[in-house]
């Protein structure tokens, strides 16, 4: 008990003066993280690593196409857009037309477990926030290095658990939002690299201080919080307007967006390498 008593002790001695204590004092802890838009670190790998005019780069869950014509336009390259939905391939033709962008970028329907390409026919392979919907880790990874020219790289950015997330809050988030659970394992992603034959020449989370790809926190996510917040107080009202399913999908997608604030969650970013055919 006396081992109780002096945490207690401990806990309000540093407590009550740092309340007290005029804002200066905190100030740090509200400055800026120090962190890049991703839009800033992300847009700039592919060029580190070589793509340009005469390039191809397949973007592979391109969605409704909005890095596809971003990666088109800064870097002068051809963009394969590839996605299974067939509405989001709409979209993103849509927007090509738009912007002037249909003769650098071309869109094909087709999943990252089958590649709508011929082997070693691209340059560059970039995943974005979409790895962790894979359901067969090690077919993704060997079909996205068998697409690649040997010596041509992938980018993969997708979210990472890190030791302050529990199993039970892993479950709980990943089955709502069409996650697999075993996407999160930063060792379990690094042993598929290797055996697909990408060696790891860049490795970074967007949270970890020192990081090349820390990024900056989004304003946005202090919503998020609110309303989770909201929904957890008034969970039958909000039923009543999203349905049982609905609440629960929201519910995890929230609390993903909050994990990823406070670290439970972080994103990953890895730039790989084809060094040898996939095994």
């Amino acid at each position: 008990m006396r081992e109780l008593e002096k945490r207690i002790e401990a806990f309000y001695r540093f407590l009550w003066p740092f309340l007290a204590a005029d804002d200066a004092s905190k100030a740090f802890l509200d400055e800026a993280p120090g962190g890049r838009p991703a839009s800033d670190f992300l847009y700039e790998i592919p060029a580190r690593h070589g793509v340009g005019t005469g390039s191809v780069l397949v973007d592979v869950g391109c969605g409704k196409g909005k890095q596809a014509l971003e990666l088109a336009q800064r870097l002068g390259c051809a963009v394969i857009g590839v996605d299974p939905l067939e509405q989001n391939l709409e979209l993103a033709s849509e927007r090509a037309r738009e912007e002037s962008l249909e003769e650098h970028v071309t869109l094909k329907q087709g999943s990252i477990g089958q590649l709508p390409l011929p082997d070693a026919s691209v340059d560059f392979v970039w995943c974005l926030d979409m790895f962790n919907h894979v359901s067969d880790i090690d077919g993704a990874i060997v079909e996205c290095a068998r697409v690649l020219k040997p010596g041509g790289f992938m980018m993969n950015c997708s979210a990472v658990e890190t030791d302050l997330l529990e199993p039970r809050e892993a479950a709980r988030v990943t089955h709502a939002i069409g996650i697999n659970p075993d996407t999160l394992s930063k060792e379990r992603l690094e042993r598929a690299f290797h055996v697909a034959g990408l060696r790891t020449v860049e490795y970074g989370t967007t949270t970890d201080e020192g990081s090349p790809f820390q990024e900056a926190l989004d304003d946005g996510v202090a919503r998020d919080v609110m309303r989770f917040a909201k929904m957890l107080r008034a969970p039958s009202r909000v039923a009543s307007q999203l349905g049982e399913d609905g609440f629960d999908i929201l519910s995890a997608y929230y609390q993903w967006n909050i994990y990823l604030l406070i670290g439970k969650l972080t994103y990953g970013v890895w730039v790989l390498e084809r060094v040898q055919a996939p095994q």
